[in-house]
């Protein structure tokens, strides 16, 4: 199904975007010296691993958001599980839990960097095998939550197809029927499609503003923490500064690329505004850019990593140095707490 080249092509460029940008962060991370970030790197690199299965998953499951009249759509364009039915909407629920995945993932970073400067001994158990599982798991419930919100109260059925087949015979020609979706029909429906809309809706709401609320409490207390600790060396006080900018970034993406999005996507119809296909250009291609930005945005703004990078492009000999130095293996790891 062919909407626009920019929603044709655009989210393909950013999953394969990722499958560069991602393998380069992983690469810079384990050059690193293991003194620079100590145990950090394996959440920086499970990172990584996030942005490829998210791109991953995009690419295997394309879809497309419409709002229209009184109801907000998202639904299933092309790829493998197009035309499968329930199926094809449990993928699409798949796929919208990759974006709770990523809200999951920064408050990890976020909650990483705030006991970095408030309570160290959290640090350690963070990174044991056991706490290693429980953030794993804290991370996960994110997606499971999100994606069983979609099939439990979002779930496409022949009423909504009803609703919005005029619509998207005009717009795209397709029959709506056929189409794997999930919806969200606020008024002009039947008390039980609106119900379940307005629940399912509400806690999706509920999953996204605790996230960036907590990225927004966080933020604003290891600032304050880093503007008021005189006690520091001037390195150590520049590290922190770069740690803010990266902070500052690292906010000001979810909210912008997926958030945001979000937000216009389900209460547009709510408050009569009729975006149409423009929640495509919006939505679906903004959420698609996450898994690239998120890396990229890290490399820019951490010199090591940026200097490291220039280096290579300006000196191409130096990418065999540097594979080939060794690391300190027995460095202490809690000089990460120093950096990040």
């Amino acid at each position: 199904m062919y909407i626009h080249w920019s929603h044709h092509y655009l989210p393909k460029t950013f999953g394969i975007l990722s499958f560069f940008f991602n393998p380069l962060f992983m690469w810079l991370i384990l050059s690193e010296k293991k003194a620079a970030i100590g145990k950090y790197r394996y959440l920086l690199i499970g990172f990584a691993i996030f942005d490829m299965v998210y791109s991953s998953v995009e690419l295997v499951v394309p879809v497309a958001i419409h709002g229209t009249g009184a109801a907000f759509v998202i639904y299933l364009v092309d790829g493998p599980f197009y035309g499968t039915g329930d199926l094809g909407q449990l993928a699409v629920s798949i796929r919208c839990g990759c974006i709770a995945l990523s809200y999951g993932i920064l408050v990890i970073h976020f909650v990483y960097r705030y006991f970095v400067l408030f309570n160290t001994n959290i640090i350690d158990m963070m990174l044991r095998p056991s706490g290693l599982v429980g953030l794993l798991i804290f991370f996960l419930c994110h997606g499971i939550a999100w994606s069983s919100v979609c099939e439990l109260f979002l779930y496409g059925d022949k009423e909504v197809a009803d609703y919005i087949y005029e619509p998207f015979q005009e717009a795209y020609n397709v029959d709506s029927h056929e189409l794997s979706m999930l919806m969200a029909l606020f008024f002009d429906a039947s008390p039980e499609i609106k119900k379940r809309s307005w629940i399912g809706i509400l806690i999706l709401t509920g999953i996204s503003t605790y996230a960036v609320s907590l990225y927004f409490s966080l933020g604003w207390k290891i600032m304050r923490k880093l503007a008021d600790n005189p006690g520091v060396s001037k390195t150590t006080q520049k590290m922190h500064r770069q740690l803010f900018k990266a902070l500052a970034v690292q906010t000001f993406i979810p909210i912008v690329i997926s958030f945001s999005p979000c937000m216009m996507a389900w209460y547009g119809p709510v408050l009569g505004i009729d975006l149409g296909m423009w929640n495509n250009y919006l939505g679906v291609i903004a959420l698609s850019a996450f898994p690239v930005l998120d890396p990229l945005a890290i490399i820019i703004l951490l010199p090591n990593y940026r200097n490291k990078l220039l280096g290579i492009v300006k000196h191409p000999k130096k990418l065999i140095f540097t594979v080939t130095s060794s690391v300190n293996p027995n460095t202490d790891s809690s000089m990460a707490t120093q950096v990040y």
